[in-house]
């Protein structure tokens, strides 16, 4: 019989290698091929063992494989597949044999053998011809989808595989190993087998197909449990992880199979060995077989993680290694198993500990040096969180080091950081609501509880008479059956030796002998008992008869058997006692019975003495043994929730900043837990519901929605109720949400509720339960639910307008009304409510709609009058002013002649304000000696701060209102006009040539909006000359506060009230807006209150003002800049910012030049308040955007903040460069700035200065023109290097210059290192340095100075000229010569202007600006500016008019 063997290759099988080794005789030519499948096909049908007789046959097929037609494959394998069933079922009737012919045994293998061979050699074949088939398949679709047809066969591989599979399986799952002796089958089968189904394992498509994988699964299974393919299963499972990453989930599964349904545990342990010895290098090297490794062991986990755990140790070595791909793998494992086998309850002490392990793991790695890391660890916590497995004592810890994550610079870890804080909330084992504040007076109140329970110790209660009388007669009853016994004893007279108790044992004691003789008492074994006391006092003779008293009286106090001592009193009856009975024995003979009777009621009633008090002491300590207990739970537990709730108060900051972040996914996750911590009443949480407020204003929509979905499922979800309740409950969420609210949140708020009107959240209902409240229809309202709902209606009314114009009537009775009187509060929101009225909407395209106006005499006017002339008086009332800037704001917006209805409020107010006046004892106005009288003063403000207001509104209804008006007629009558010309189009088409000429360049005309825009100009202009000439000069009403405002704001120590002064410079700036004219004649009075106004308020308002005034008009204010830049060394924190926001303002929108001040700015960059120091930060961000700005003003702030005498120390100059030339990244700049420094280097004055410039050079990037400028003027720095501070800064150039890739670049280098350490060891003679220099640089030699600087090297004298000195020497305002004396000798470190600029920024004008335009410290009567244009204007680009609009516009 031959024996087939497995070949390596299909060669093998054509060469014989032993005697009884089977072989291929030949190989079929094509002709024979067909014959020979169709003798197959037949020979299948009645022999078993066709596949041998036949398998020369198929193997000729297999051979000839590339040469055949499809269809004899396709035909041989459908055979192949029907014999392979029948030698399954052949072969399952031969393995359940028990004894099997030798001769069996070898045909069968053979046919195994065979059939398995074929089965996987055909597999093989087709998955190869169907993966090419797809491969040409692509190329083909890319082209032309109609050359598809080509690459498509006629058999259904997918399905054809399923079968082969299934069938291969039919045979493995078999009791193979029988047939093989010993049943040991040889590695070359099993290999053969296994190789098939992992090269089908390869196709990706194989894990979409879950029945063909399930089979490969069970195929596999079958060989590592009967078939010892263990190891080989586990080496195979790592390689194709390390080269098919998406064999990660069907491997799993496999793997998954072995253990639950073979039961081969070892496979797991296998792969987790091999991957824990994989060197931490290689892992690092592959990503992608790591990643494999790691998100395969992680689904292993998830469904075996029991089997993971007794061997997890080999993988701990790689949380140490470098590739955070494994670490997270192996955390990842660690999650797995905690939640799914360390989370019972019924864990013993190893599987504590593990579990406690494993958590420390997990907490190490929070910290990790890997974002991806961290983030995936703060996964897993949110995964053990998220399934309640997280045990109470870690949850303290864990929250604190989830808090620091907060922080993180990583986007990812941030967010996993506030979900995680969010579901520790959420999932928190505590409450459901978590105050601070209660929480706080609970636990204070239990601990005191707690305290006050503490057991305190206390004397045995006396045992009560009728108890002792009861065991009196216990032990009568005791003593009849004793004296009876002890009778009967003695008539027998049975007394042996042998009967006596044996107490010699060694833990017997007198203690345990007593409590034994009571129990024999009790158990009526009298004669026992008195054999134990009979032994009892032979061994202790102190037990006498005269000696017992007292040890047992010692005994019952302290016993072995912890008993408590009796009570003094009973030991003091006891004593009585024992007294008579030794007096009677003195007296009489003593009776042995008598006496052992004694001793025995003795020890009878002291035990039952003993176990009355000890059960009723025990009684009473157990139950308060267990209220302490339970008290001292609950205060722990208070303090844990306690805990827990100052920890989530400490995030809240750090999230509130979060809110802030240009990264989305922070701002939804900060969201969501503000929402999730309010919903659980932590308190803190309402300082983020707050910020929250401002993101409605969000250009990322997602952002938008959210805040919007928050809100509404805070405040707009109420739960149970009719409607009115729901609305009722709605109306007092959104009035918690006005109470305290700044003006920025009352403004979001107002957005906030302008989309939950369009979206229809806040409906009727809510709008009408509004109005309700607002007129005390509501039971319970109070004042400020009336003025916080009539707030929310105008709030809404920026949505609905006719919600207010439906109900003006109600408004002025209720909101202007007697209620008004004593509450301008409720007055002011009545006239934001009424003011919306006057706000017209225009569509793009359309003519604006008539704007809603009232009639002078309507009573809303009267009304506001009322209000304002009637409460001036009030003076304890701080309201009055904003009232009267709102009713005017009203008045402007709905009245048909505002100016009317103001000028006879502001004229009764000045008849009122004179009354008050002289009643207080004459005009204060008019006294020169005395301040005025202090309701005067307030008096005097209100109406200085009316005028103000209305000259400011007057303006903005002339320039917007009216020429706003005067603009919608102008297309109302030309869009009429258009109509009527519209029919008689088709008449001018027929008219003659010359008329047609001329009617075609009338409609250019008209369409080029030329007629229009002529009248549109004329209107403007006229209505600029009233402005200029009527309103606050001339004849008008405000021309007379003129000369009121000037006196005030000119004499602060006349008028020293601090209100009065702020009113009347906000007025005075006021009035300086309207009219140029004005303006240029106070324009010095305002720079003086500026500067010398001893309030901080007042300098911050004026500040602000004067940056209106600069859009007003630039051309007056050009001249005073520097006196702006002045204020940015202000005292006060609050001016200086405003100072910052105002120049921001300006030079970004290039109404200010920068010149010489913009070192001022620049220093603000390390202001000590932090707000100012990002704002300045904010403006170089923004001016870098703006082309060659920073670069052009790097030379004027390098110069202006190293000079020593004006500029900052060398800390902060290092800081604001550091910062600033971040800015600087183009190489051309780089390279200009470079020479530039190195030029300044000879006009240093001292030392300082060096290491400023060396300083400025390193933090330059350079690229090799960069290095030869710094060549070609190295002798300008040379005598420079023997400070240490420049060395170090010229070698931190020479290491960045390194990186270049020439070498010509990398010679140059080292070659300026090597003078580097010459110049630096040796040093350089002056002559030297000077001679070079001159050689180096032509030009240099021939600027010498004509003014000699105090510098100390002559060649410094020579090259620091005037001319440079004055280069950026930019100040227009007048200097007194004093000033010019003092400063010549000291000539500024400054630089020559850039002529490669490409944007021309703060370029020093040639004949305008001399030596005399320093700024002066005080001011001249002279004004600044010599001569100006009509009017002091400049013609505006369109641009700048709307500017202009938009400013004087509220």
């Amino acid at each position: 019989m031959f024996e087939f063997q497995i070949p390596v290759s299909r060669d093998d099988l054509l060469t014989k290698t032993s005697v009884n080794q089977y072989s291929v005789e030949e190989i079929l030519t094509h002709r024979l091929v067909q014959g020979a499948v169709q003798d197959f096909k037949y020979a299948i049908r009645s022999n078993s063992f066709a596949v041998i007789d036949n398998f020369d046959s198929l193997f000729s097929i297999l051979c000839l494989q590339r040469d055949l037609d499809a269809a004899v494959k396709e035909e041989t394998w459908d055979c192949l597949l029907k014999a392979s069933r029948g030698v399954a079922s052949q072969l399952s009737s031969v393995v359940e044999e028990t004894g099997i012919d030798p001769n069996t045994r070898a045909r069968n293998l053979n046919l195994v053998k065979m059939t398995v061979y074929l089965l996987c050699q055909f597999i093989e074949m087709f998955e190869t011809d169907f993966h090419k088939a797809n491969a040409v398949q692509v190329n083909v679709t890319k082209g032309r989808k109609s050359q598809k047809k080509r690459v498509e066969t006629g058999i259904d591989w997918e399905r054809e595989r399923e079968m082969g599979v299934h069938a291969l399986l039919q045979i493995i799952q078999l009791n193979l190993p029988k047939l093989w002796d010993p049943p040991i089958p040889e590695e070359e089968f099993v290999s053969l087998v296994s190789n098939t189904c992992y090269k089908l394992l390869e196709n990706p498509g194989i894990s979409k197909v879950k029945d063909t994988r399930e089979t490969i699964s069970h195929i596999l299974g079958c060989l590592v449990k009967r078939y010892n393919h263990g190891l080989g299963a586990s080496l195979k499972v790592i390689q194709l992880l390390q080269h098919f990453e998406h064999l990660v989930s069907p491997l799993s599964l496999t793997v998954e199979m072995f253990v639950n349904h073979y039961g081969a545990k070892s496979v797991v342990s296998e792969i987790m060995r091999e991957i824990g010895r994989i060197d931490a290098q290689d892992l690092s090297r592959d990503t992608s077989g790591t990643r494999a490794y790691s998100l395969f062991l992680v689904e292993l986990a998830e469904r075996v993680p029991a089997v993971m755990l007794p061997n997890i140790s080999v993988l701990l070595c790689h949380l140490d290694g470098d590739s955070y791909s494994m670490r997270n793998g192996v955390l990842g494992v660690l999650g797995e198993i905690l939640q799914r086998v360390l989370s019972k309850d019924d864990l013993d002490d190893n599987m504590k500990n593990a579990r406690d392990g494993f958590f420390d793991k997990l907490e190490e790695h929070i910290h990790d040096v890997h974002a991806f890391v961290r983030s995936k660890v703060l996964q897993i916590w949110l995964t053990i969180v998220n399934e309640k497995c997280l045990p109470l004592p870690r949850q303290e810890h864990l929250v604190t080091k989830v808090i620091g994550r907060l922080q993180d610079k990583s986007s990812q870890v941030r967010r996993y950081a506030i979900q995680l804080m969010t579901a520790l909330l959420k999932y928190n084992p505590f409450a459901a609501k978590l105050p601070m504040e209660k929480l706080e007076l609970n636990h204070q109140k239990e601990v005191e509880k707690l305290a006050a329970m503490k057991p305190v110790e206390h004397l045995p209660q006396p045992i009560p008479d009728d108890v002792l009388e009861g065991f009196e007669r216990e032990w009568l009853a005791v003593e009849e059956k004793l004296l009876a016994a002890l009778d009967e004893d003695n008539s027998q007279d049975t007394q042996d030796e042998d009967s006596q108790e044996d107490i010699s044992q060694e833990d017997i004691t007198v203690a345990s002998q007593l409590t034994r003789i009571y129990h024999l008492l009790l158990e009526g074994r009298y004669l026992s008992a008195v054999k134990v006391l009979s032994a009892t006092q032979q061994q202790w003779p102190d037990l006498a008869p005269r000696g017992h008293d007292q040890e047992r009286g010692q005994t019952t106090q302290t016993d072995e058997d912890g008993q408590t001592s009796q009570s003094e009193d009973d030991q003091q009856k006891e004593e009585n006692d024992e007294q008579k009975d030794a007096h009677c024995v003195d007296k009489h003979e003593v009776d042995p019975v008598s006496e052992t009777v004694a001793q025995l009621k003795q020890i009878f009633l002291g035990n039952k003495k003993l176990a009355h008090v000890s059960s009723t002491e025990e009684a009473g300590e157990g139950d308060a043994a267990s209220e302490v207990c339970k008290q001292q739970v609950l205060v722990q537990y208070l303090k844990d929730s306690l805990t827990f709730a100052k920890q989530v108060q400490t995030s809240v900051p750090t999230i509130c900043q979060l809110l802030g972040s240009k990264n989305t996914s922070d701002v939804f996750e900060a969201i969501e837990f503000f929402v999730t911590g309010f919903e659980f009443g932590v308190t803190a949480t309402m300082l983020g519901i707050r910020r929250m407020l401002a993101l409605v204003w969000s250009k990322e929509s997602g952002v938008k929605e959210a805040v919007v979905a928050a809100y509404k499922r805070l405040y707009l979800s109420p739960q149970g109720g009719n409607q009115r309740s729901k609305a009722l409950a709605i109306v007092t969420n959104l009035t918690a949400l006005t109470v305290g609210a700044t003006l920025g949140d009352l403004t979001s708020l107002e957005g906030l509720i302008v989309e939950f009107i369009k979206s229809g959240e806040i409906g009727p209902p809510v709008i009408q339960m509004l109005w309700e409240r607002f007129t005390l229809k509501v039971l319970n309202t109070t004042a400020s639910d009336s003025r916080a709902a009539l707030l929310l209606l105008s709030m809404a009314a920026g949505a609905e307008m006719e919600m207010v114009k439906s109900n003006i009537e109600v408004l002025i009775k209720e909101g202007l009304g007697p209620r008004a009187e004593d509450d301008f509060l409720l007055a002011q929101n009545a006239c934001l409510a009424l003011v919306k009225l006057g706000s017209v909407k225009k569509n793009r395209g359309e003519t604006a709609a008539e704007p809603f106006r009232l009639p002078q005499s309507h009573d809303l006017f009267s009304r506001l009058s009322h209000l304002l002339v009637s409460g001036v008086t009030k003076v304890d009332n701080p309201h009055w002013i904003p009232l009267a800037e709102l009713s005017v704001n009203v008045i402007y917006k709905l009245s048909e002649h505002p100016d009317l209805v103001c000028g006879d409020i502001l004229k009764a107010l000045t008849v009122k304000t004179r009354q008050l006046c002289q009643e207080s004892g004459g005009d204060g106005a008019d006294n020169s000696e005395t301040p005025l009288p202090g309701c005067s003063s307030v008096h005097l403000t209100r109406l200085l701060s009316l005028a103000g207001h209305v000259a400011l509104k007057q303006l903005v209804h002339l320039d917007v209102s009216v020429f706003g008006e005067v603009k919608r007629r102008l297309a109302v009558q030309e869009e009429r006009n258009n109509r009527k010309s519209s029919g008689k189009k088709n008449d001018a088409s027929l008219s003659k040539t010359k008329d047609s000429v001329m009617t075609e360049q009338e409609t250019i005309e008209d369409e080029m909006g030329l007629a229009g825009a002529a009248a549109e100009d004329a209107e403007s202009e006229y209505i600029r000359r009233i402005c200029e000439m009527e309103i606050v000069t001339g004849a008008g009403l405000l021309s007379e506060f003129e000369p009121l405002l000037v006196a005030v704001c000119s004499s602060p120590s006349k008028y020293p009230d601090l209100q009065l002064q702020t009113a009347a410079s906000l007025a005075l700036a006021k009035f300086m807006t309207v009219s140029s004219e004005f303006c240029e004649n106070h324009l010095q009075l305002m720079f003086t209150i500026l500067e010398k106004s001893h309030s901080p308020i007042i300098r911050a308002n004026t500040i602000i003002a004067l940056g209106d005034l600069a859009f007003r008009f630039p051309n007056l204010i050009e001249p005073w800049t520097p006196h702006l830049y002045g204020r940015l060394r202000d005292e006060s924190p609050q001016v200086r910012k405003n100072t910052l926001q105002v120049l921001t303002h300006l030079i970004l929108n290039d109404m200010v030049k920068v010149k010489g001040q913009i070192s001022e700015l620049a220093s603000c960059i390390v202001d000590h308040d932090e707000r100012i120091a990002n704002l300045a930060k904010l403006f170089f961000l923004e001016l870098s955007k703006k082309g060659n700005a920073v670069y052009n003003v790097m030379p004027d702030i390098i110069s202006r903040l190293s000079d020593p005498d004006i500029g900052v120390d060398e800390d902060n100059f290092n800081t604001i460069m550091k910062y600033l030339f971040a800015f600087i990244q183009k190489d051309k700049q780089c390279e200009s700035l470079v020479e530039k420094i190195c030029h300044r280097f000879r006009a240093t004055r001292v030392e300082r200065q060096s290491r400023d410039l060396s300083f400025c050079l390193s933090m330059l990037s350079y690229n090799e023109k960069s290095i030869r400028k710094l060549q070609e003027n190295f002798s300008c720095y040379a005598d420079k290097l023997s400070d240490d501070a420049v060395y170090n800064c010229f070698l931190t150039i020479i290491n960045k210059a390194r990186t270049f890739q020439k070498q010509e670049a990398k010679t140059i280098v080292d070659e300026i290192e090597e003078r580097i350490e010459r110049c630096r060891s040796k040093g350089l003679e002056e002559d030297e340095i000077a001679h070079k220099a001159s050689k180096a640089s032509g030009a240099a030699a021939s600027q010498k100075s004509k003014h000699k600087t105090p510098a100390k090297t002559p060649g410094r004298r020579r090259r620091n000229t005037g001319k440079e000195n004055r280069e950026f020497d930019d100040s227009p305002t007048p200097q007194k010569r004093q000033l010019k004396k003092k400063m010549k000798g000291k000539p500024k470190l400054s630089f020559s202007s850039d002529e490669e600029s490409d944007v021309e920024l703060f370029s020093v004008k040639d004949g305008g600006d001399g030596s005399e335009d320093d700024i002066d410290d005080t001011f001249s009567a002279k004004s600044p500016v010599n001569m100006r244009s009509k009017g002091g204007k400049v013609k505006l680009t369109p641009r700048q008019r709307g500017m202009r609009v938009l400013n004087t516009s509220e």
